[in-house]
């Protein structure tokens, strides 16, 4: 536990430059408070877990044995809003549909067929139901002007063939027993099978969290408790998938400022990298780390090591390793970029950036757009050039709509960065 003097010197980190005061802690509060502003509230969570499990329960009462879960952000901690345009947009939750029995026991094709068939013959959801090629989305009613969608996706239990395999190759061999079979649609618009593991995935983030939700918990659950007396009696009230830690909380960090900066790319949808990878290499680089870190030291930690390896775009791979050492949670051997799925070691999550090298490309320049955002910025003595770089890491509209005018100086404010559009392929490297 650090020494609580230590703990405020470093927090406050006030310097006097003439009159003016930095105040560091203060603005990584406001920081939090958007990011804070941007999860999903308690209402809306307990509405949403309410109506997965009676989606469950209508399946199962009308004849199809199944269980669903949430996967990705829902399922670990960190949901943030998806529209970067609106800080009032709607939630997009994901859900894992499991059927009984094994992908042996179905066609894929028939597994979604089956699912769709008892929601849309539904009173309830049949009317609400969309079909696309990887779920079935039921939107809900917003509630205080915020709603949700829940994304269905149908799966089935691996098979024991695939589960063996999958053991002798992976480094956690004990999560493979979680694995599952989608529908995945191929190129001539239908299904095959794809092998996914959610809950395995959850299994190996909740380890490494488990020490960052332990260190802040208490002081978690106290401020949380004061801000929402209206909904929990009492802090032992407070469901344990509603606490945040310092990993959780940079890992929305930096899925909200990466929705942002390349939804003002050109190419943008092009090149934006899937969630999953801030997920595991957030986890992998926190992992082993102090967990009484504060969020900000954590994410400086995270730049840090993403930075260092970010040299492998121009060292070979043994000269990277005799400069800085093995970096397991992001390697280029062999030229290839890899970012191992720990819940499955036929995955790997930087597949893409191998065939396209604008991806890497943008993702390290976008890392350094977040330490200029959100770490550099934090010691600028000009207050408006501050509120310009939370404006240019999370939007103006999200920005205002927390923080109203503070730090805006009307009489010389100054423009946004834009996000440098690029000629294709690179523009000037």
């Amino acid at each position: 536990m650090y020494d609580i003097a230590l703990v405020l010197m470093e927090c406050y980190q006030i310097r006097k430059r003439g009159r003016f005061i930095i105040n560091t802690f203060e603005r990584q509060k406001d920081i939090l408070s958007i990011i804070e502003k941007l999860d999903i509230s308690p209402t809306l969570f307990k509405n949403a877990t309410e109506k997965y499990k009676a989606l469950a329960k209508y399946l199962n009462d009308n004849g199809l044995e199944a269980d669903m879960y949430p996967q990705g952000s829902f399922a670990i901690g960190t949901v943030v809003r998806p529209n970067v345009k609106n800080p009032d947009a709607n939630y997009d939750l994901d859900f894992i549909c499991q059927v009984r029995g094994t992908r042996d026991d179905y066609s894929p094709s028939k597994l979604r067929e089956l699912i769709e068939e008892k929601l849309s013959s539904s009173d309830l959801y049949g009317g609400k139901l969309e079909t696309y090629p990887e779920c079935f989305t039921i939107e809900y009613a917003s509630i205080n002007g915020v709603g949700f969608s829940i994304d269905i996706v149908p799966a089935a239990e691996e098979n024991a063939e695939n589960k063996k395999r999958l053991r002798e190759k992976c480094n956690y061999p004990e999560l493979i027993e979680d694995s599952i079979s989608i529908p995945k649609q191929n190129s001539e618009k239908n299904y095959c099978w794809l092998t996914n593991n959610p809950k395995g995935f959850r299994t190996w983030f909740d380890s490494i969290n488990a020490p960052f939700i332990e260190a802040s918990k208490n002081d978690f659950r106290n401020r949380f408790f004061q801000n929402n007396r209206t909904i929990f009696a009492s802090v032992e009230e407070i469901p344990n998938d509603l606490y945040r830690s310092a990993l959780q909380r940079v890992i929305q960090i930096l899925k909200y400022h990466m929705n942002v900066y390349y939804f003002n790319l050109t190419n943008g949808d092009d090149v934006k990298p899937i969630s999953a990878i801030i997920n595991v290499l957030a986890a992998r680089i926190a992992s082993g780390y102090d967990p009484y870190v504060t969020v900000f030291d954590l994410l400086e930690y995270v730049l840090g090591e993403l930075s260092i390896c970010a040299q492998q775009q121009d060292l070979e791979y043994k000269n990277f390793i005799q400069n800085y050492g093995e970096r397991k949670c992001l390697s280029r051997a062999d030229g290839k970029w890899n970012i191992p799925n720990p819940a499955n070691p036929e995955d790997n999550l930087a597949d893409r950036w191998n065939k396209d090298a604008k991806i890497p490309y943008y993702f390290f320049r976008w890392l350094k757009a977040v330490r200029k955002d959100l770490i550099d910025s934090l010691n600028v003595e000009d207050e408006q050039v501050f509120r310009t770089a939370l404006e240019n890491g999370f939007g103006e509209k999200t920005v205002s709509s927390v923080l109203g005018k503070k730090y805006c100086n009307d009489n010389k404010k100054p423009k946004p960065i834009a996000v440098e559009r690029v000629a294709k392929p690179y523009g000037s490297l």
